[in-house]
């Protein structure tokens, strides 16, 4: 299995302004979370209809990678109590989940020569994280907008949009106003009726919502 929109993710927020994104930034991090979720939903694991997510294969959820074993474990449990999007969603802000992940996917990565595991050291501790090579970020990038251009949209390019237009993150891609500009119409013009993209949107939007009011409650304890 191929986490195609999580990876792309990662290549293109990670280290961004010489910062570990997804080691320390909280909301870059639960859209990584939210963005495997979507990858399972693209290839059948999960469905997503009315508001609910349930499990479509229990086979395919089985033979998930060792690296998704909590977030396989937490899905289970959850969908069993409460199968709404506004309580499933709830494991995007999930701390051990979100590194299981970017560890599972960072070293897949690395195999493939797409990012280099290099230290980053803070002001509190040292950090082992999977800073992408300048040739793999510019081409996610590059390939996506060479496909809304042509027309060829996958669902990977559709979550991958949409995860980044809700994070205010395309014009950091896109420096270019008016490219970004065409490309935004272009997107929505191809996508305006698209079922699946609008579900996409859905669960971007109610993740959203879970991860600011996870923030607002993360800041109330810290002051």
């Amino acid at each position: 299995m191929s986490l195609t929109t999580a990876k792309n993710y990662l290549l293109l927020t990670e280290r961004i302004g010489k910062k570990p994104m997804l080691r320390t930034r909280f909301t870059t991090q639960a859209y990584l979370v939210l963005a495997t979720l979507l990858d399972l939903r693209d290839q059948d694991v999960l469905t997503v209809t009315a508001g609910e997510m349930k499990i479509a294969d229990q086979a395919k959820l089985a033979a998930l990678p060792q690296y998704l074993d909590e977030l396989k474990s937490r899905l289970q449990d959850d969908l069993q109590q409460d199968v709404q999007l506004k309580s499933v969603l709830k494991v995007v802000t999930s701390w051990n989940i979100v590194n299981e992940i970017y560890d599972g996917i960072g070293g897949e990565l690395e195999r493939d020569g797409r990012v280099e595991k290099v230290v980053f050291q803070n002001n509190l501790k040292p950090h082992i994280i999977y800073e992408p090579t300048a040739v793999s970020r510019t081409h996610v990038a590059d390939t996506l907008a060479q496909d809304i251009d042509s027309h060829q949209l996958t669902a990977a390019d559709v979550n991958l949009w949409l995860l980044l237009r809700q994070q205010k993150a395309l014009p950091y891609l896109f420096s270019d106003e008016a490219r970004l500009t065409k490309l935004t119409a272009e997107f929505d013009r191809q996508t305006v009726t698209d079922t699946d993209a609008a579900t996409t949107q859905v669960l971007t939007e109610t993740a959203g919502e879970i991860i600011q009011m996870k923030k607002f409650e993360m800041d109330g304890w810290l002051s």
